[in-house]
């Protein structure tokens, strides 16, 4: 993906006109429109601006293996505390299942299924608390 291509798709992605985020950048449309079609490029201190309204490093604009995802660390960390959970909630029924099948009876390992799941959900909400 080109730099003219990514500005494209980050304005997109935002839902904001050229118009809008010349605005916001106190530049003309004419210039986004420039960018956005390789016509010309921003200066440091524009490109600046738009990694800074677009909550991303310069580095990170200016990479062409960009992939369109600007993922924060929060948002990482959520996502791996959800595999976490889910991890959690599988581990605690296979658990409790094989508890079952190691003793033979078909009560214990359900019990122990279920349970396994809900300690999953308890040790979640001893998360959320703190």
């Amino acid at each position: 993906m080109t730099f003219s291509e990514k500005l494209k798709n980050l304005r997109k992605k935002k839902g904001i006109s050229q118009e809008e985020l010349a605005k916001e950048l106190h530049i003309t449309r004419q210039s986004i429109s420039k960018w956005e079609t390789a016509a010309a490029y921003p200066d440091m201190e524009k490109m600046k601006m738009l990694s800074e309204f677009y909550g991303m490093t310069l580095d990170e604009l200016m990479n062409q293996e960009y992939t369109g995802e600007n993922v924060s660390q929060s948002e990482k960390e959520e996502e791996d505390e959800e595999d976490l959970d889910e991890n959690l909630i599988v581990g605690g029924f296979i658990i409790g299942m094989g508890l079952g099948v190691l003793t033979g009876n078909f009560l214990l390992g359900t019990a122990g299924g279920f349970i396994g799941i809900g300690l999953a959900y308890v040790i979640k909400g001893i998360k959320k608390i703190r």
